[in-house]
């Protein structure tokens, strides 16, 4: 693989790039916003595009199940339905499941071909007749190990190879990305929300004045403790969450950000999360609450296919890759008791094999969502994550 040799003015530009990603993951921005925003700097650090094609294309995923939630890029009008029929059930390179289980988190299509990209037929059918001759598949994980997203960039023929040195810098830029992704598809579910469990957004001023309020914001208010008094009817665990963040800003030249765990009167927990939007008197700070621990994927596998709880968490495991083994381990059972569960799982959804199940669910659970999504992109409307059935 190229080497570049990176002088220290280099280096200084790619920190500069990275520290600006990451005030932009701050940003409260909707996740084409902050894509729109983070798409030069990317060029800026690892030259992509072609004749054609000028920004990377974007992936949103379910970190519960590793599934598609949306496609996003510049002039990208990829049909949802072919393009996961690729992905889940044709045998090609550099898909999304396989990077997603890289250690790395990165894979190019020249070392996935073993230098022979001819060897794939998306390669064959897709690249080349747009122009496209190298790809670079990029995780979107997070500094927590989940997968937000990926990102694929494309070079034409003639150009330089993605080096060692550029796939170590996307891999820098990666977790800052997928917080923002993160952080952007939370903000579209706030602020247009279709569910029940909705998060809440507020916006306050730095002097802890509530500017906005998303729909369900004042829910959630409600499900807060208020031990310790209200300041202006706004919890007190959304004020600490919003001052922290200040703390952090104030030490940070990259934006400021805080997380907290607050149990609330139902006996669940919530996760405070607020972020400094910029660093000057100009700049709110937002606040984001949502449920600890969301689970949006397992009331649908009971709904839909009538799956047990053990079944459920065996499915959950098939859609992020586990093998019998692992599931196995991560489950205290036998590797045959697995096969159990998976052949009643097969007729329950009436598959054949664990390709089909994964296939099953996405078109299932969240081929409206992509759907729904690319329709949202196209009116300019915010991205929404997780599985839908319903229209």
């Amino acid at each position: 693989m190229p080497q570049v040799r990176v002088t220290a003015t280099g280096r200084h530009a790619e920190q500069t790039a990275l520290a600006r990603i990451r005030r932009l993951s701050c940003a409260a921005l909707d996740v084409a916003g902050f894509l729109n925003e983070v798409n030069p700097i990317v060029n800026q650090l690892v030259s992509n595009g072609t004749e054609t094609i000028d920004s990377p294309f974007w992936f949103t995923l379910d970190p519960e199940s590793h599934l598609v939630t949306s496609i996003y890029g510049e002039g990208c009008d990829v049909d949802p339905g072919d393009y996961m029929r690729w992905e889940l059930l044709a045998d090609d390179f550099i898909k999304t499941a396989d990077v997603v289980h890289n250690p790395r988190g990165v894979l190019t299509l020249h070392e996935a071909t073993d230098g022979q990209p001819e060897r794939s037929p998306i390669y064959v059918e897709v690249m080349v007749p747009n122009g496209m001759a190298q790809e670079l598949l990029v995780a979107l994980r997070s500094a927590t190990g989940e997968n937000w997203g990926t990102t694929r960039l494309n070079r034409g023929p003639g150009d330089p190879m993605f080096s060692e040195h550029e796939i170590n810098v996307m891999s820098a830029a990666a977790p800052l990305i997928a917080e923002g992704v993160r952080r952007g598809l939370l903000v579209g579910e706030a602020t247009e929300p279709d569910r029940p469990d909705a998060p809440g957004l507020v916006v306050l001023t730095l002097d802890g004045e509530v500017e906005s309020l998303s729909p369900a914001a004042e829910e959630w208010f409600s499900c807060l403790p208020d031990d310790d008094g209200r300041q202006d009817g706004v919890p007190t665990s959304v004020i600490a969450a919003a001052a922290a963040a200040l703390r952090d800003a104030d030490h940070s030249v990259a934006g400021g950000v805080s997380t907290a765990r607050v149990p609330m009167t139902n006996g669940r927990w919530a996760v405070v999360q607020g972020a400094v939007t910029g660093t000057n008197r100009d700049s709110r700070v937002t606040v984001i609450l949502q449920p600890a621990h969301p689970d949006r994927i397992a009331p649908l596998l009971m709904s839909i296919y009538g799956l047990t709880g053990r079944e459920q968490e065996v499915t959950q495991r098939v859609l992020r890759g586990g093998s019998t083994t692992e599931l196995a381990k991560a489950l205290g059972v036998s590797p045959h008791t697995v096969q159990q569960h998976l052949k009643s799982i097969f007729e329950k959804t009436d598959v054949n094999s664990r390709g089909e199940l994964v296939a099953k669910v996405y078109f299932d659970c969240y081929d409206l969502r992509t759907r729904d999504n690319r329709e949202r992109i196209r009116a300019q409307q915010s991205i929404r994550g997780g599985p839908r059935v319903f229209a």
